[in-house]
């Protein structure tokens, strides 16, 4: 066997180069990660909250929120509810291109991530380019009061065209 014609088996190679064996400006490319919801997003309505204390929603308000959707004909099935507090990249964008929302409710979420003005009357069904808005105070709030209850339901007989 010669100098020039010496054979090295693979995994010698790759032990003698594992860190140089390409180099270059290559970088990585980000990966975009889902957005995690619950729901099934049937209808495309997203719902988001803003919990700190839980993945999505406490128990309660998880059931309060399930009867005001039965109410208007809708169901875990039909929607995504994303927890706003828990989203590593807070892009609305990203989420309405994920999730193909339309018609977006907004639990204790400020309007202004969303790009609506600051100063959106809450309950009041608001468009921005195609989708549809209604921001309320949290569903605690909005359990213990009978009138904000009668507000929301208002703003989704609107919202939802029923």
């Amino acid at each position: 066997m010669s100098l020039n014609n010496i054979s090295l088996p693979s995994r010698l190679v790759a032990d003698l180069y594992q860190n140089v064996l390409v180099q270059g400006t290559a970088s990585a490319v980000p990966v975009k990660k889902d957005v995690p919801f619950l729901g099934k997003n049937g209808k495309h309505i997203l719902i988001v909250v803003n919990k700190a204390d839980a993945p999505y929603l406490p128990d309660n308000e998880l059931s309060f929120l399930t009867n005001v959707l039965s109410a208007c004909q809708l169901g875990l099935m039909d929607v995504a509810i994303v927890n706003w507090n828990h989203l590593e990249e807070k892009n609305p964008e990203f989420l309405f291109q994920q999730l193909k929302s339309r018609q977006v409710i907004l639990f204790d979420v400020e309007p202004s991530a969303f790009d609506l003005p600051t100063n959106l009357q809450q309950y009041a069904v608001a468009k921005n380019d195609m989708h549809q808005f209604v921001a309320a105070p949290s569903l605690s709030e909005i359990e213990k009061n009978k009138e904000a209850k009668k507000q929301l339901w208002m703003a989704l007989k609107q919202l939802f065209g029923i």
